[in-house]
């Protein structure tokens, strides 16, 4: 025998060679095959070894396929493209889990020694306060509180804040303002290139002006001469210097914080000037939901949304942060008797009592705790034309600053050498200091809206209960969505509201539009034709020959300027 195999065994072998392949076929759209299905499912069984092998195989078998099929694979067979949800609800989950993951994180921190002590970043109980307001009729709604106190402990952990409060919410046409008002930021870092553009390009006093070359050449020496500048005129009015903005004190003595949606990052607000708040007076806008949108108004608003929003801010805080009479006392170390307006710093008064709620429905017992803001657009006046320099001559003639209608500013530190004399005098164009109410004035004091319409409403939260069980709830008319509520001696202010000035039925005083330019006014000593004529006269070109004429006429004169040789006087010797 020549050891080949009988026919049959042949025939098995191909048999058994064909249904092999048979098996090993790869599926169309899963890629795989049932030989090393069967291989894996066999093997799984022997290493697991059920007890019930028969009733096992169908759920072993679907467990190999589940392996072999990763469905967050770009092209799984089998499987579902992963989409990501963009709806609102999806988003505010995400956002949820975020600040949630964010508080544990913190907590164990705090647990573990590893996070800030204690006394950092003072918040108040906004859940409580919430539960409080809410007996008012005011609240965003728990879901909305929850995200709210979680957002503000994160934006006081990551910025290193002192303190923080919520200071209410704006309404915009596309979305919402949420605010933050925060103590124990650093100061606004600010572009050092104002002033530079255009420094050393040219001499004040010199008599030419160097025309320079090509790039890295030396300037060509080729001097256009010049007259001597001899100043500009003086005017005839004192030019008002542009008003610096008070750093650190008044409406900047806080840092506002705002986004547009609880989760999202926060977004500094930047430092407000006395233009914008004088100009955001004098305009009437509604907010979009867009902090870099420029705002188009009359008056020229020169800012952008962020600008407005902040000058709003400061209008409505001056007018509507109100506190229970007697709670805060002037500091009497801070205290000056030259200047009273610049006496805003308060302390706790240690003799305070607390009064009931009763009490509290009486406005006379209700104070403003925020310095008013003066039409100038600050709470502390500073002269807005510069002092006379010695020599008879206006120091500094800067931009012109903006009047404003209403007020309410922060505090200030007295140091005012930059814009003048912050009581009026040095100089003799005395301009007579604004003044407004003082600090925590009763808000009896404010003006009326309308001769039925007093500017602030209160009443108790509650008329079915005892009123030591009844929080006191108060209201103002001016800006509608500032409330402040007081319960046995807790109180806090809040602000919902469109960010707008209610007008008391009186339409918005819209400033004129200023008068156009005016034509050449003419001298005295201007040519008769002009004078004759009361205006410019245009003159006709002159032709070829006028001025063929003038240039023989030009060397006519030069000839007859230079001395002939004869003429000559000999040198002394």
């Amino acid at each position: 025998m020549n050891g080949a195999g009988s026919p049959d065994d042949i025939a098995a072998s191909a048999q058994m060679r064909d249904a092999k392949q048979y098996l090993q076929m790869h599926s169309d759209r899963t890629g795989f095959n049932v030989y090393d299905h069967l291989t894996d499912l066999v093997a799984s069984l022997l290493d697991k070894r059920p007890k019930n092998p028969a009733d096992a195989f169908e759920g072993v078998s679907s467990q190999i396929k589940r392996q072999r099929f990763a469905l967050d694979a770009l092209h799984a067979p089998l499987g579902f493209k992963k989409v990501h949800d963009l709806t609102p609800a999806h988003t505010e989950v995400h956002k949820l889990a975020a600040l949630l993951q964010s508080a544990a994180k913190t907590i164990e921190e705090n647990a573990t020694g590893g996070g800030a002590d204690d006394g950092a970043g003072q918040v108040p109980d906004i859940l409580d306060l919430a539960a409080l307001f809410e007996t008012a009729g005011i609240s965003l709604g728990k879901q909305e509180t929850l995200l709210l106190t979680l957002s503000v402990h994160a934006l006081v952990k990551d910025q290193g804040l002192t303190s923080a409060r919520f200071w209410g919410k704006v309404t915009a046409t596309h979305g919402a303002y949420y605010i933050v008002e925060a103590e124990g930021c650093p100061p606004e870092e600010t572009d050092g290139e104002e002033g530079a553009a255009g420094s050393g390009s040219e001499g004040s006093g010199g008599t030419g002006k160097v025309i320079a070359g090509e790039e890295g050449e030396d300037p060509i020496a080729m001097t256009i001469e010049m007259p001597e500048f001899e100043g500009f005129p003086q005017p005839k009015k004192p030019v008002p210097k542009a008003l610096p903005k008070e750093e650190g004190t008044g409406c900047n003595k806080y840092t506002y914080f705002v986004c547009p949606s609880l989760g999202d990052a926060w977004t500094r607000l930047p430092d407000i000037s006395p233009s914008h708040i004088s100009t955001a007076r004098t305009v009437r806008k509604q907010l979009v939901g867009d902090l870099k949108r420029n705002i188009t108004a009359h008056p020229q608003f020169i800012g952008t949304e962020a600008h407005y929003l902040r000058a709003q801010i400061a209008r409505i805080t001056a007018a509507t942060v109100v506190c229970p009479a007697g709670y805060y006392t002037f500091d009497p170390e801070a205290q000056d008797d030259e200047h009273p307006e610049l006496n805003t710093a308060l302390i706790l008064n240690a003799e305070y009592e607390v009064l009931p709620n009763e009490a509290m429905q009486h406005l006379d017992n209700w104070v403003h705790q925020m310095p008013y803001v003066l039409p100038q657009g600050r709470t502390v006046w500073v002269n807005p034309i510069p002092p006379k320099e010695e020599g008879g001559e206006e120091n500094g003639a800067g931009g012109q600053g903006e009047d404003g209608e209403d007020g309410g500013d922060g505090a200030g530190d007295g140091e005012d050498d930059e814009s003048g004399d912050a009581t009026g005098g040095g100089t003799d164009h005395d301009v007579e200091p604004e003044a407004g109410p003082a600090l925590l004035t009763p808000v009896t004091e404010d003006t009326s809206l309308a001769p039925s319409v007093p500017a602030w409403s209160v009443r108790p939260t509650s008329r079915l209960m005892p009123a030591k069980f009844s929080a006191t709830h108060l209201r103002s008319n001016r800006w509608p969505g500032a409330h402040a509520v007081y319960y046995n001696g807790k109180f806090a202010c809040m602000y919902v509201g469109d960010g707008l000035k209610e007008l008391g039925g009186v339409p918005l005083a819209m400033p004129a539009i200023p008068p156009l330019a005016t034509e050449y006014k003419l001298r005295a000593n201007a040519p008769a034709e002009y004078l004759a004529a009361g205006r410019l006269v245009e003159q006709n070109d002159p032709t070829v020959e006028d001025e063929k004429r003038h240039e023989e006429m030009l060397k006519e004169r030069e000839d007859d300027a230079q001395p002939d040789e004869g003429d000559a006087e000999p040198a002394n010797e």
